[in-house]
């Protein structure tokens, strides 16, 4: 994407505008110089499109996803549709929710939450700095909407780490809402699939309430795919 993004601004190079800042300033820079990020959104948003149901449901990570049905919410910071295309195909409900309006009141429908919005709404989605900077402030419906689902419910975090600041925030965030609940021995109800983890990472999370799920690196897909199948079975 930030690739895009300085290709669209007349670089072939974009490893110089790196050297300068990082990528969500980049892309900040895009938007500025650009006046808004449509061309980028707009780029992706075909780039995504090109991929059929058949396609997304090739993903074995995508495959064993549809098939917990006792998981009825699903948060992701990605923009794509791939995840309620795949629950759809499977046969299941799924609601994408990008804001207040868009919660499902039918418990019938899987929510898939977009954290970070999605191309139907290209204004609010989360691609630059001081879009994070704004986000992590937490204060939306949507954050309260977070607290609520996390209550109550085991969590699990595949695909994420400790670079990402927002998501990072949200790491914090499930420490103090898990840290001294009562009917959990640990205060542990919340996990993270990690390849190979380190001691490093190990000792940080579990300071969060956060139990590490170790996954070998060779192939991190099958890995989690398998992970996924066994939670079901």
């Amino acid at each position: 994407m930030v690739n895009q993004a300085v290709a669209l601004l007349g670089s072939n190079d974009p490893a110089l505008l790196r050297q300068r800042g990082s990528d969500l300033q980049v892309l900040e820079f895009f938007q500025l110089k650009m006046g808004d990020l449509a061309p980028l959104t707009n780029w992706l948003s075909r780039k995504f499109a090109m991929a059929t149901d058949n396609d997304i449901l090739s993903s074995p990570i995508h495959a064993e996803l549809v098939q917990l049905e006792e998981c009825g919410i699903f948060y992701t910071t990605n923009y794509d549709d791939f995840l309620e295309r795949a629950l759809r195909k499977a046969g299941r409900k799924a609601q994408a929710v990008t804001a207040e309006r868009n919660v499902a009141h039918d418990r019938s429908h899987v929510e898939v939450v977009k954290f970070h919005g999605d191309f139907n709404n290209p204004k609010e989605m989360v691609v630059t700095e001081s879009h994070y900077m704004d986000r992590m402030r937490l204060e939306s419906a949507m954050d309260f909407k977070l607290r609520g689902d996390i209550l109550g419910r085991a969590v699990l975090f595949i695909g994420y780490s400790f670079g990402d600041p927002n998501v990072n925030y949200i790491f914090h965030l499930v420490n103090k809402l898990f840290a001294n609940l009562p009917e959990s021995g640990t205060g542990r109800r919340a996990y993270i699939v990690l390849p190979d983890p380190s001691d490093f990472e190990r000792r940080l999370f579990r300071a969060r309430n956060i139990e590490v799920i170790s996954v070998g690196s060779a192939d991190i897909t099958s890995e989690v795919a398998n992970l996924l199948q066994h939670m079901r079975s």
